[in-house]
């Protein structure tokens, strides 16, 4: 059973990559391509500095319409609870403009995850949550420009399998009404012990205040730099 698994797995780890970087192309503004890359670099056993970043297109190497980037800080208030607080600077596609507005974006939060354990024949897990509260200012002419906006996410994946299916839903709100959600699902595929890479697909459903709803196809790229490997690596979360 678990050779079968294993195989359909990384058949979806290819077909996510293959996905991830041609669909896009094929359809019109309903569909983008999200791509992220998060360096993180451990201070010390509670403190870790993150530097992340993404840029989206609607189609693969073609027209930019949004890129961020900024820097995270990751407190372990427990070894698996964590406070973090960040910073992005984002330029985004202006609706009656050529090239990118400006626009800021100030969080905080708490991470948390838990091991759960092997059962029915099924590898033990893992279950991240995260909660942040955000700020945005600045932003393009004729888009949202200042405001706060509360999120909540799950992400569920094998934490025992080099290359793991990977499940999450996150739903956002403003601070006085409904935002919109974002189901996802993919692939996991544990490169090395400093390397991770998740891929997939996210329905991006959201409010009409918030914008158009979207399908969505993403990579995610982790980089871990110790000196020491981390032998709780994939156990802890990815940002």
């Amino acid at each position: 059973m678990q050779p079968l698994i294993h195989r359909l797995t990384r058949a979806g780890l290819f077909w996510a990559c293959t996905f991830a970087v041609t669909i896009p192309g094929c359809y019109g503004e309903e569909v983008q391509a999200w791509h992220w890359w998060t360096n993180e670099i451990s201070l010390n056993s509670k403190f870790t500095v993150i530097m992340h970043g993404q840029f989206r297109t609607k189609r693969p190497l073609g027209e930019l319409i949004q890129a961020r980037t900024g820097p995270i800080l990751r407190y372990y208030i427990k070894p698996k609870t964590t406070v973090v607080g960040g910073y992005f600077y984002r330029g985004e596609q202006q609706p009656r403009a050529e090239g990118l507005g400006d626009s800021h974006r100030l969080f905080a939060g708490m991470e948390d995850y838990k091991f759960t354990p092997k059962k029915r024949g099924l590898p033990a897990g893992l279950l991240e949550s995260r909660f942040l509260v955000e700020r945005y200012f600045g932003g393009p002419e004729g888009s949202l420009t200042s405001f706060t906006r509360l999120r909540y996410r799950n992400r569920f994946s094998f934490r025992e399998w080099k290359v793991s299916p990977l499940f999450g839903y996150e739903v956002f709100a403003f601070t006085n009404q409904y935002w919109g959600q974002r189901p996802h699902g993919g692939i996991r595929w544990i490169i090395n012990e400093k390397m991770m890479l998740d891929t997939g697909y996210y329905w991006d459903g959201r409010a009409p205040r918030a914008g158009t709803q979207r399908h969505l196809f993403f990579t995610n790229l982790l980089i871990r730099f110790k000196k020491v490997p981390d032998p709780d690596f994939p156990n802890r979360p990815a940002f």
